[in-house]
């Protein structure tokens, strides 16, 4: 008699807003687009966030309820608006954003819908974008500080004009397990930090400072590496891939790692998977297309 495969409790924390293209708009935000791929991976997913309660918001609301996700953790606040950025795609379907200011998740109120919800997740995602108003910041670390010991606390670096700077990153390393990157945060965390110039010893150098468990660097075109503290896997990307939009791409590409680290699958395997549902979503305009299993 086979096992019953657990069915992980994983969190998005941080914005929710609508990405707003010239053809036009779709739900974004990285820890929800992180949400509805982990949903879609087969988790338990939720979003701890805030909308605004306005038509934006209302239509966010179902969006992630057709996705699946448990909208326990996530507020509706009267007094700011529902977070929009306005997004530009270049011939390589990489984006340029123009982020509105002064919104509802800037200002997550910290509500026991949101603590009482970490405290039973097995894995909760979180950035730097979403740190940017005290008011959110002070909610994302009382949650993280919510949670169990055994809860994954994963850093998904996104950086964003200038809101972020060296204090934000130093509290956010040292309460993260794992961290994953771009090859443009990481040359930037390289000098913020004095870590050696090579890749691998860069971030094997970041991982023993901060005790990680886990560090992931995607480089485009150049493919990923993934290191955890007694393995290493390096992938090139499949230049076949025919790219329309880059946009949720590492975010799936956190999701299925998150996933795939705590159903304990080797770095390698989960690595590839990573790997192979990010390019998927780079050839689709979606940033959470719908994918045909949970494998």
């Amino acid at each position: 008699m086979s096992l019953k495969k657990k069915i992980y409790r994983v969190a998005g924390l941080g914005e929710v807003l609508w990405d707003v293209f010239p053809e036009g708009k779709r739900l974004g935000g990285a820890p929800a687009n992180f949400a509805a791929h982990a949903q879609q991976l087969g988790a338990h997913a939720f979003v701890l966030s805030a909308v605004g309660k306005d038509a934006l918001g209302r239509e966010a609301l179902v969006k992630l309820d057709q996705y699946g996700i448990d909208l326990t953790g996530l507020l509706e606040i009267a007094s700011f608006p529902t977070g929009t950025v306005s997004v530009d795609l270049d011939q390589h379907g990489n984006p340029s954003y123009e982020i509105q200011e002064n919104v509802a998740w800037d200002h997550t109120p910290l509500q026991p819908s949101i603590t009482n919800t970490a405290k039973h997740l097995d894995a909760v995602c979180f950035g730097t974008l979403a740190q940017r108003n005290k008011t959110s910041q002070n909610t994302i670390f009382k949650t993280l500080r919510a949670t169990s010991d055994n809860c994954l606390k994963v850093f998904d670096l996104n950086f964003r004009k200038n809101y972020y700077h060296k204090e934000m990153l130093l509290q956010s390393f040292d309460i993260s397990d794992v961290v994953k990157m771009n090859e443009e945060e990481f040359v930037e965390i390289q000098t913020l930090f004095s870590l050696p110039s090579n890749l691998q010893k860069g971030m094997m150098s970041l991982m023993e400072r901060f005790d990680l468990k886990l560090a992931m660097l995607t480089l485009g075109r150049k493919g990923s590496i993934m290191m955890s503290q007694n393995d290493y896997s390096e992938l090139k990307v499949n230049q076949s891939v025919q790219v329309k939009s880059t946009v949720g791409a590492g975010d799936a590409f956190t999701a299925a790692a998150v996933m795939g680290w705590l159903n304990q699958k080797p770095l390698d395997k989960i690595h590839h998977k990573s790997s192979d549902l990010a390019a998927y979503v780079c050839s689709q305009l979606d940033a959470v297309p719908k994918i045909s299993n949970h494998s």
